[in-house]
Order: C-alpha cells, then sequence, then structure tokens
C-alpha cells in the first residue's frame, strides 16, 4: 500500500516528466483537471490518527473497508514571483523557442 499523499505527489512528478520532455514536441496539451480514480484502505493508528492508503497492484482488503476515491485535481502553476495560474500548457514551440508554463 502507499500513502495517498505519495500517490498524489507520483502523479505530479509523472506531469512535472512530462512537461519537460514535452518542449520539443510538435504536438502539445493543454493541462485540464485531472481525474484520479485508486482503491484506498482507511486506516486507523493506535495514537486514533486516520490515514488513506491506496492499494497496489493486486492489494487485497476485505471490501468493507476499502473506498473507492475519484478525486479531481486541477493542475496550476506557480510563477517565479510566486503567482499561481492555471492558463498553461505542457509545452508550446514559439518563434522565440519553446516554452513551458505560463502563456505570456
Amino acid at each position: 500500500m502507499v500513502e495517498l499523499a505519495a500517490a498524489i505527489e507520483a502523479l505530479r512528478a509523472e506531469l512535472t516528466t512530462a512537461v519537460e520532455q514535452g518542449r520539443s514536441r510538435q504536438m502539445q496539451f493543454r493541462l485540464e483537471p485531472i481525474e484520479l480514480t485508486v482503491q484506498a484502505a482507511v486506516t486507523k493508528e493506535a495514537n486514533g490518527k486516520i490515514g488513506w492508503s491506496v492499494l497496489g497492484l493486486g492489494g487485497k482488503w476485505e471490501a468493507a473497508v476499502t473506498q473507492t476515491l475519484t478525486l479531481r485535481l486541477s493542475p496550476v502553476w506557480q510563477s517565479k514571483d510566486g503567482t499561481l495560474t492555471t492558463d498553461f500548457t505542457i509545452s508550446s514551440a514559439t518563434a522565440s523557442g519553446d516554452t513551458v508554463g505560463p502563456h505570456s
């Protein structure tokens, strides 16, 4: 099992890699809200902390303790000045060269 936060971080890392690899590609993709569906188990530790763990391939838990979570994630891009924007693409080719991030 993997913690839910770790699963989301892995998705973020994969998308970041896609951004960097897409810089020189003719076909571009605009990031829209991302829907992530996972099978998760609710856990409660001895100290009362409740956590969500994502089941891996072949992971088995009783149906009574598993949940299907559908998360709708809206990606944003943080500019160097710290502002966030939703207006960006994985990459785009312009006359001045390849760009990644917010539209100018």
